[in-house]
């Protein structure tokens, strides 16, 4: 990372919320990036151990409010509430300059409203898609955040033209890549490594992960192997254990390099594995009725950011009833055959390098935003 200019500015406290495992990574990089300008900021938040590791004081591990879907998060209302109030109240004490808000948008932007009208300079890092559904979201920013922090690049265009205060930094994610970029050694294997990425929240693991581990049964030719998400143990991977698969902690982007072929939960997993080379076959799976709506809503022919970002179905997408183990074991062996990948999977990865290009920036994504966030005061 390169050196910030050591910052000179008058805020002093800052709260952030990242409510999942990707905000988690990039809150990391952000606090990093906040204490290299100014080493003096105290930094408290609600996140994981990324951004406990970068410096932040964490007072609450984002598994502990990671729901989403609509059935998901009315069967957790109460659940919700509770941590919602527990946050506000730890946020009135601690009395922060500014709160960072990074994407999980349900909590974070009401969060938001609230410390804007007791004078808290509020920033929001990685955009709810409202482009694609839920646009109504757009008219809560404009009144509650100071400015956002956008991460695809057509996403100003849009809400510079709905007003809203917005700069775009880049993906995130291309520096943590760059930060792991040498990979750890490997043994070699006899067979074409399928890696196994059924997402970091509980209902993924319940939904995706016995349909992956089926799928893997009917593809013998394969080593198969788990990533173990951030803020999970292998008490959530009993059915992988039962199967003989092993599960692996720790360096899922080592493994997305090493694999030859992928089974991956949509997400931001999707877009890491394109960026690291990895093809692959997006799946998932939720409750009918958060399928049903999303279906209504949702303005997009695809849910994989690859696919939306290149505006064509470079990653299959084998979604609800098509997420069954005889149509993704048919979408991995189109990519790889057990002996060699296909000319289809040459394409996704001529395609990925592309990605590359339209994501990155300079300086970083983190760099940028910690550079905003110190020098802008509340209007």
């Amino acid at each position: 990372m390169a050196q910030l200019q050591e910052s000179k500015s008058s805020i002093q406290r800052i709260f952030i919320l990242a409510g999942e495992a990707s905000g988690d990574a990039y809150g990391g990089a952000l606090v990093r990036a906040l204490l290299e300008a100014q080493p003096t900021l105290e930094i408290r938040c609600w996140g994981g151990d990324a951004l406990e590791a970068a410096g932040a004081k964490c007072l609450r591990h984002y598994r502990t409010i990671a729901f989403m879907g609509v059935w998901e998060v009315m069967k957790n209302a109460r659940t919700i509430l509770r941590r919602f109030k527990e946050c506000w109240a730890e946020i009135e004490e601690f009395q922060p300059d500014v709160l960072v808000g990074i994407d999980y948008p349900g909590f974070n932007l009401r969060m938001a409203r609230k410390a804007k009208r007791i004078g808290i300079t509020t920033h929001h890092y990685i955009s709810p898609s409202v482009w694609a559904w839920k646009k109504n979201r757009v008219r809560a920013i404009q009144r509650h955040i100071d400015q956002l922090h956008v991460i695809l690049p057509f996403e100003k265009e849009w809400y510079d033209r709905e007003g809203v205060d917005v700069q775009w930094v880049g993906h995130p994610m291309l520096e943590l890549i760059q930060i792991e970029a040498e990979p750890m050694a490997t043994a070699s294997h006899a067979k074409p490594k399928l890696l196994l990425l059924p997402g970091s929240r509980a209902q993924e693991l319940q939904r995706i992960l016995p349909v992956m581990i089926q799928t893997s049964r009917g593809l013998p030719q394969f080593e198969v192997v788990v990533a173990g998400a951030p803020g999970r143990t292998m008490s959530d991977y009993r059915e992988a254990e039962k199967a003989g698969i092993p599960v692996e902690f720790g360096h899922t982007r080592t493994l997305m390099r090493s694999s030859d072929v992928g089974l991956v939960a949509s997400g931001t997993a999707t877009l890491e594995a394109a960026l690291l080379g990895l093809p692959h076959v997006l799946c998932y799976k939720t409750s009918i009725i958060t399928y049903a709506i999303a279906r209504l809503l949702v303005q997009s022919h695809w849910i994989g950011l690859p696919n939306i970002l290149l505006q064509n179905n470079v990653v299959p997408e084998c979604i609800q009833s098509k997420c069954n183990p005889r149509e993704l074991r048919e979408s991995v062996l189109a990519l790889h055959n057990g002996s060699k990948r296909s000319l289809k999977a040459e394409k996704q990865l001529k395609q990925f390098k592309e990605l590359q290009r339209l994501l990155k920036s300079n300086p970083p994504a983190s760099e940028q935003v910690a550079v905003s966030i110190l020098s802008k005061q509340n209007q």
